[in-house]
């Protein structure tokens, strides 16, 4: 079991836990991959989105309503570290630079919040396109992608500290492309995306309704250098 909601799941190799982080509940759900049973329930302040781990017991985390990235110690499941990430709010996506120390998280106003990963200090904050919902870092190459759903297209960044962080190109896609992944091998960039029909009005239960997909509309799309 895990809690309400959860939004982004993590394993995490140096505990082998698994983190399932519940957005509903406002906690992180923790379970021994070994024995598929809960270790425990870690709360947080607020609404958990995705998370990344360094790969070293450290996992970070975006907390979408109040705009930070918490730190977790995989050993002790205690946070050890809340960073904000003005000027960027209501963060989304979240990715990691191992090697440089570098953590990438997309905001709905438009910016990449970039942070030292032991620090918390902020590095920059280039400027994205509309309802960034991923962020994906190819190490390779040194880029990294936002996926802007409600653009229609993909900011690539250069992630080279002394060129400071620089959008170097605005890809366009198709609206409603959020999710994404990148191949480590290729540098190749996949989004999914369908044709969507009318958005229904917003309510107060559901201030975000989405627009319903159209039958037979679903396509991924590819990317390569």
């Amino acid at each position: 079991p895990s809690g309400k909601n959860p939004d982004a799941v993590l394993f995490e190799p140096t505990q082998r836990h698994v983190f399932a982080f519940n957005g509903g509940s406002h906690d992180a759900t923790v379970i021994d991959a070994a024995t598929d049973s809960v270790i425990t329930k870690i709360p947080l302040p607020g609404r958990p989105e995705f998370s990344v781990t360094d790969g070293a017991g450290n996992v970070f985390v975006n907390i979408e309503d109040s705009s930070v990235i918490l730190r977790l110690d995989a050993a002790t499941l205690k946070t050890t570290a809340s960073w904000s990430l003005a000027p960027g709010q209501t963060p989304t996506g979240l990715a990691i630079d191992i090697a440089g120390h570098r953590l990438f998280s997309v905001c709905d106003n438009n910016k990449m919040i970039i942070l030292d990963s032991q620090t918390g200090k902020l590095i920059a904050a280039p400027a994205i396109g509309e309802g960034a919902d991923a962020v994906a870092f190819d190490a390779a190459h040194q880029l990294v992608f936002s996926s802007n759903g409600e653009s229609g297209n993909m900011t690539v960044v250069q992630a080279v500290a002394l060129s400071g962080y620089n959008a170097i190109q605005t890809l366009s896609t198709k609206v409603g492309a959020r999710t994404m992944a990148v191949d480590p091998s290729s540098g190749a960039v996949y989004t999914v995306s369908a044709a969507l029909g009318p958005k229904p009005p917003a309510s107060p239960s559901n201030p975000k309704r989405r627009p319903a997909i159209l039958p037979d509309s679903f396509v991924v799309l590819v990317y390569s250098r």
